[in-house]
């Protein structure tokens, strides 16, 4: 843990036990790492940070179990569905009672500093942000990218591309300032995404309903969706395909009209024309090679 993120004192609670792994990536300057281990106290002390010549910010993210953190005079319950900052130029220390699993979001305090203006008194350390907060929203990009790190690298590394933009999002939007226009940009993308997958199985949906569900015009929506081909629409009618997908996978006893209207489709002819679009075979054939 020391190598991968700075300098740590660990402490197991259990001596007669300790089980434990890291894996850890690297995107540019931004780090994100997945950790798992026996209960134990984590910390960094004055004389730690002394010994470290960059400071970083760190946002965990849990996946199993519960922590304490404490910094800057405050503690922190966490648990799963949450987030929380913290500010390695600071000792903090982490109280864990269990076994835990979480990610771990890392990138220089000066990049931040540089290209986003924030300031690291700023930043709302040992405070705990849940999943529908700006910084949850965040949190739900870097689980896939640590998700995706063990089965797919080049497809983490694309993921992982906009998230130094999104972890400072996240950061000023937690703080309660206004992120700057290409940071807020990701941020809206992953609110606007999180929206989509939570409601793309409704037919009824569409460009119009995506917008004022997200409080946004439909002209912010399309210049946040700018990256992608098509806009926000294309990328509506994957995520069906891919949903339909995984019905044709996992349920094969299910008619393939029931495929379409679980997908989100208003119509099973609109549905194959979409799914020969985009995965170039039709449900019934894709289905029994899988």
């Amino acid at each position: 843990m020391s190598e991968a993120y700075v300098p740590l004192a660990i402490s197991p609670k259990n001596t007669d036990r300790f089980v434990g792994y890291v894996e850890h990536a690297r995107y540019d300057d931004l780090d994100v790492t997945s950790v798992g281990a026996s209960s134990q106290l984590i910390r960094r002390t004055s004389g730690l940070i002394a010994r470290t010549g960059d400071e970083f910010l760190l946002a965990s993210i849990p996946i199993s179990g519960r922590a304490r953190l404490h910094q800057d005079g405050r503690a922190a319950d966490v648990e799963p569905g949450s987030i929380v900052f913290y500010d390695t130029s600071r000792p903090y220390h982490w109280d864990i009672e269990q076994e835990w699993e979480q990610v771990v979001v890392q990138v220089p305090l000066s990049r931040l500093r540089e290209r986003y203006g924030v300031i690291s008194t700023e930043i709302p350390t040992a405070t705990v942000f849940s999943g529908d907060s700006a910084p949850g929203i965040a949190a739900q990009l870097f689980r896939g990218v640590a998700s995706l790190q063990r089965t797919d690298a080049e497809a983490a590394a694309l993921l992982a591309e906009p998230g130094r933009d999104l972890l400072a999002a996240a950061v000023v939007a937690a703080s309660g300032g206004i992120p700057r226009d290409q940071s807020a940009d990701v941020l809206n993308r992953q609110r606007v995404l999180a929206f989509m997958r939570s409601h793309c199985a409704d037919p009824g949906l569409d460009v119009d309903r995506i917008a004022a569900g997200c409080r946004m015009s439909r002209r912010t929506l399309y210049r946040v969706f700018g990256e992608f081909e098509g806009g926000p629409g294309t990328v509506l009618r994957r995520m069906r395909i891919e949903r339909a997908c995984d019905l044709l996978r996992n349920a094969p006893q299910l008619p393939l009209s029931a495929v379409a209207k679980a997908a989100g489709f208003l119509t099973e002819r609109s549905f194959y024309r979409s799914f020969r679009l985009e995965m170039g075979t039709t449900p019934g054939a894709f289905r029994a090679l899988a």
